[in-house]
Formats: structure tokens, sequence, C-alpha cells
């Protein structure tokens, strides 16, 4: 449900209504935007509840159509805020992490800045529609929101409403002159009809990471607030507020840019593209690209001057190498130099040994050897484990036949199973399919740079990956596909004794 702003006309009339039919599915997605006066809306907005509810009916009777007043199924809501209490979707942090985009918590709002009022449900039942990729592009064009990465809004409902009282808010340094020195300007612009009488701006300042300053002024009559500052060489923010609407708008913290760089540069008139094989195989189809070329400079100018360099440059400087040193031990970042094979092992174990419910090791190469090495550290059922190797782990060589390599492997499985309690799950992925190597702990999952049977042989890393799901998902759907270690061996069983494989 969204409010329009003053002044802004009504959307035209909706005729009918667009639908979408679900894959694999009787179900089916149903779009209509009908216009309501603001006490309709909010009336039908706040009577949402558990049960049985009708989908609102235009307030003008000219726009009702058989499609309106139509029974839906509600789920228990929750809101998150009392109504009518709204809240400011937040982009980017204020204080942590400033500079850090952060998702954004209503995309649906759009560019225009506004406040929400959200009621959240559940989305039982709507498997089909997440597993509906032109279902979901339906909604999302129509909606301005992809909830399949939103699926907290599937089976709820919002309420957003635009800034009541400010239409725009300009901000800018204004430079030294006449003996004063450097100053933020601030000018409010309010909509038709409103004044900026009640209205607060708090502002914080940042000085070489230092919280220097945080005040609050009261916004002049004519909407322009100057507030002296000497030298603007740090970042500032503000906070808008409004003694009965509460927070209207924010701004993180954000220095001032003091000198920009031109440019111009003029294209050849001639262009490379190159055609090379997609894969060394001899009938490996082309593929083609832009060649990147040389481009002559016409101009280059520079806006603005930097005197001398600001001692909090050098601060941020650190502080941004710092946080990607943190970054890399969030994730898990481990370098493992040449010769530190028992180093890596036991990074390896440890890892395996904290696992609570699963363990998926994903290794074109992962053989007998490795069962020894790693999988010891985990005893009993309670902990699932998934082996994904192929047909390079069991080649054989100048003493051992294909079969013979199969059968150690599957003695090593056996003694896993008497000594540990262990019945690892073995899939033999076609090695077409599989090349990267992948460990997967409970919810995590770890791309491992060389397999395990020579991780820190040379030089090698591990890194945990920031979004998990994904790839433990790809791994389900190659397990699905991949024959049982049973199959395999029996395929290659028929194979040696000359026997077409059924």
């Amino acid at each position: 449900m969204t409010e329009l702003a003053r002044g802004r006309p009504a959307p035209a009339k909706m005729v009918g209504v667009e639908a979408c039919s679900l894959a694999n599915s009787d179900d089916r997605v149903f779009f209509r935007r009908t216009v309501l006066s603001k006490e309709d809306a909010v009336a039908w907005y706040t009577s949402l509840g558990e049960g049985e509810r009708c989908t609102p009916v235009p307030t003008h009777p000219d726009h009702r159509e058989g499609s309106d007043g139509v029974p839906f199924l509600v789920p228990r809501l929750q809101d998150d805020q009392p109504w009518p209490a709204l809240g400011l979707p937040i982009t980017e942090e204020l204080f942590s992490r400033p500079g850090q985009q952060a998702l954004d918590a209503a995309p649906f709002i759009g560019s225009v800045p506004g406040r929400v009022h959200r009621r959240f449900g559940h989305h039982e039942g709507l498997d089909a529609f997440l597993r509906d990729n032109a279902a979901q592009a339906f909604v999302a064009r129509r909606m301005h929101v992809n909830l399949s990465e939103y699926q907290e809004y599937l089976g709820s409902a919002a309420y957003i409403a635009p800034d009541p009282i400010i239409r725009q808010i300009d901000n800018f340094m204004a430079p030294a002159k006449d003996d004063r020195g450097e100053r933020i300007i601030y000018r409010f612009v309010p909509r038709p009809g409103q004044n900026l009488e009640h209205l607060r701006l708090t502002t914080f300042d940042k000085e070489a990471r230092l919280l220097t300053s945080f005040d609050t002024h009261h916004v002049p009559a004519d909407g322009i607030l100057e507030v002296a500052k000497g030298t603007c060489s740090g970042q500032y923010g503000y906070v808008v507020t409004h003694e009965q609407q509460g927070i209207l708008a924010y701004q993180p913290f954000v220095g001032f840019i003091r000198q920009m760089n031109f440019s111009v540069q003029v294209a050849p008139r001639k262009s490379v593209r190159v055609r090379v094989p997609t894969t060394s195989a001899k009938d490996a189809p082309p593929m083609e690209y832009q060649a990147a070329v040389e481009q002559e400079e016409a101009s280059r100018s520079i806006l603005g001057e930097v005197t001398s360099p600001d001692p909090g440059a050098r601060v941020a400087a650190e502080a941004r190498r710092r946080e990607r040193i943190a970054l890399a031990k969030q994730y898990g970042q481990r370098w493992f130099h040449d010769n530190s094979r028992e180093e890596a092992a036991d990074f390896v174990r440890g890892l395996l040994r904290a696992a609570r419910f699963r363990v998926v090791l994903v290794d074109p190469y992962l053989g007998a050897l490795q069962l020894g090495q790693f999988l010891y550290v985990i005893y009993g059922s309670e902990v699932n484990v998934t082996l994904l190797t192929t047909a390079l782990a069991f080649e054989a060589t100048a003493t051992e036949s294909k079969m013979h390599q199969l059968q150690i492997f599957s003695k090593h499985l056996a003694d896993l199973k008497d000594i540990q309690r262990l019945e690892p799950e073995v899939r033999v992925v076609p090695a077409s399919k599989l090349h990267d190597r992948f460990m997967v702990v409970d919810d995590e999952v770890w791309f491992v740079g060389n397999s395990l049977n020579s991780l820190g042989v040379k030089a090698s890393m591990i890194v945990r990956l920031p979004n998990p799901g994904e790839v433990i998902d790809r791994l389900e759907v190659l397990r699905l596909d991949a024959p049982s270690l049973a199959n395999y061996i029996d395929v290659v069983g028929r194979s040696a004794s000359g026997q077409s494989p059924e």
C-alpha cells in the first residue's frame, strides 16, 4: 500500500487483472493496482488479520470491477512496530562500518524517500512460486522487489508513506572567505502547504575516525541553516526529526569532494575482435570478445585544489587495511605455503571436528588415502557425511587396476564404519562436470584451492564462501545426478569383464 505524496496525481485506472501461471503447479499469481482514499487504504491495511479477507475495493465507483473484493487467506501477521509508527529504511550504516553499503530493507519504496510500516506473515505454501523464476520476475516488474531475495515479504503487507513535510534537502560546503572559515550550508524545501516548524537537524562529524561533534539545531523558518566548521576535512552526517512525525531523513558520514580530475580520450577508429576456441578440444566451438585498444588522450583538466594532505586520509587508509584483514579473518581466508602439508591437514581436520550435523567433501581426486587422513575426526551417525568424487581418484596405475583402487576405497569405508560408526554416502560425479573443490561443514562452505590429497604440498589457499546456500543447492544437484559408488563399481566391473553396462 503506497501513499501518494501531496500534489502527485493519482495513477490511471487499471483495467482487468494481470496473471502469471506457476510452472509445474495449478497456482497462479495475480496483480491488480487499485486507487483508494487514504482513509480507505488505512482501514484496509489495518484490518488485515489471520483468516479470510478481501482484496481492496477502489474508492471511486467508476474504478470498481468484478475482480475487486475477492476473498483470500491472510496468515497471522506481526507488526514490526505498532501502527501508526513508521520507520525509515537504512541503506547505509550511520555509525558502524560507515561507507559499507547494506541491502535496502524496503526496495519497493523506490528512489523517492519514504517511510514504511510492515506486517510480517509467512511463506508457507509458496514453494512453487520460489521455484519459478518467471513468476518472480513477473512480480518484480510490478512491485519493484525480488521476492526470492526478500522472502520476508512473502505473505506480508507493507504501508509506504512519503515524507509529509520535506520535499528536498540540499547540503554543501561554502569555502572560506573574508576571515571566515569553511561552513556547511543546509537547505530545506518544504512540500506545498507545509512549513518547517518543529524540525530538528542533528549533525555528527567524524575526523580521522573520531566522533568529534554531535549537535542538534532548530531548522529556521526560511529553511537555510549555516554551520561553521573552520575546515571541512572530515566526514559529516545528519538526521532530520519532527516533533510529531518522528524521523524524516538521514545521511551517513560522507566527505566533501575537493578536487576532480577530468580526462577526455578518443577511441581509435579500428577495433579488434579476438576469436578463440572455448576449450582445448578439437571440436570446441569458438568464442569472441572485444580486445582492449590504446586510446588517445585529447584533454586533461583538474578542478579544485588540495593544498596539503589531510591526516585523516592516512588514518582512513590504515583503517581500510585493517578492515580488509578483519574481513579475511571473518571468511577464514588461510594461505598455506609450499611444504606445509601437515599444517594444512591439521586445519582441515579442525574444521571437520567441529561438524554437528553435516559434512560434504567435494573433490575430483578424493580417494582412499583421504578417508584416513581426515574422516577419523568425525564419530557416530549424528553427522551425515557425503563424498563427491570422480573417476580420476581411481585411475589405474602401473601396478594397480581401477577395480583394485575401488576395492581399497571400499575397504577404507568399511573400516570407518567399524571403527567410527561412520557410513559416508559416496557419489562418483562425471569428471567432466566437476573441477573445483569444496568442503561443507554444517551450513558453511569452504572453497579449497587444491585437492585434499595435495593441500599444502604446494602453495594453496582455503576460504569460507559468503553465500553458502547457493553452493549447497548446486552441490545437491550434482549429488542427485551422480551414480552411487556401488553402481559405479558395478559399471567398472562389467566393463573389465567385457560385459555391456545395463
